[in-house]
């Protein structure tokens, strides 16, 4: 049973919601078909929760944004792109060890064996992290969803474990948006039960920010994490001009 209130499937026949503790108001939804049945809940009412600001982005009445990304394997590889990167500054490091115990012999020879080993070991790894990206890409059909939700504080990054066709998808979103009664955060709750991974990203904390109008992509480095923001051509423009606009002054932006 659906909770018409936040969009939470339940898990048992009580008669309060276990996600925002409202009265159940139940809508009975077939598996295979969920997203169509979903989709056509409160559908004359939507346009007063949400609002389009561009082709795929809405944004619902307390000032949030959201939209689905279809990420393609093929042609943006920039997860396997941050995955080199990742594995050169793994493999730095057995080469810096390898470059100091012969340093003994000279600069020479602890350079030769500084850029053998990091040749060796990143060679390696990224044969086996493109096989691994080749054999996911596959798997997952060649593409995969992505859901952001954003607003002044930061911005979601949600991937989608089911492998949904685009509309619906898009159709699972909105009624999500709808059946919230302008709730969206409620609504997200709810579709948080169906996503395989996430990464929230604060403003306040993003030390730079690096954008590829290229691949469609904005990368927003904190501390520790890095967060990759994708948008359609059409909704790009908007999305980096608010997400700098709130991010601090003082932030440092590569790419434009």
């Amino acid at each position: 049973m659906i909770c018409v209130a936040c969009g939470f499937e339940q898990n048992s026949d009580g008669n309060f919601c276990q996600n925002c503790g409202e009265p159940i108001k139940r809508i009975q939804v077939e598996e295979k078909d969920s997203c169509q049945k979903m989709s056509a809940v409160k559908e004359n009412n939507l346009s007063e929760v949400i609002e389009k600001v561009s082709l795929n982005v809405t944004k619902d009445h307390k000032g949030g944004y959201q939209w689905m990304y279809e990420y393609s394997f093929w042609k943006n590889p920039a997860v396997l792109i941050t995955t080199y990167k990742v594995l050169l500054i793994a493999g730095s490091f057995p080469a810096g060890l390898m470059f100091v115990l012969t340093l003994e012999a000279g600069i020479g020879p602890a350079l030769k064996a500084f850029f053998t080993v990091i040749g060796i070991t990143c060679g390696i790894l990224m044969v086996l992290a493109t096989f691994g990206y080749l054999l996911l890409g596959l798997l997952y059909g060649g593409k995969y969803y992505v859901l952001f939700k954003m607003d002044e504080r930061g911005i979601h990054h949600i991937q989608l474990a089911k492998q949904f066709k685009k509309a619906q998808a898009m159709g699972f979103l909105t009624a999500l948006i709808g059946l919230s009664g302008g709730n969206i955060s409620a609504a997200g709750a709810g579709l948080m039960g169906a996503t395989k991974q996430s990464l929230y990203t604060s403003f306040k904390k993003v030390k730079s920010v690096k954008i590829n109008s290229k691949r469609h992509t904005i990368y927003l480095n904190e501390s520790l994490t890095r967060n990759q923001i994708y948008a359609d051509k059409e909704d790009f423009q908007f999305i980096k001009d608010y997400i700098l606009k709130k991010c601090s002054k003082n932030v440092r932006v590569f790419g434009k």
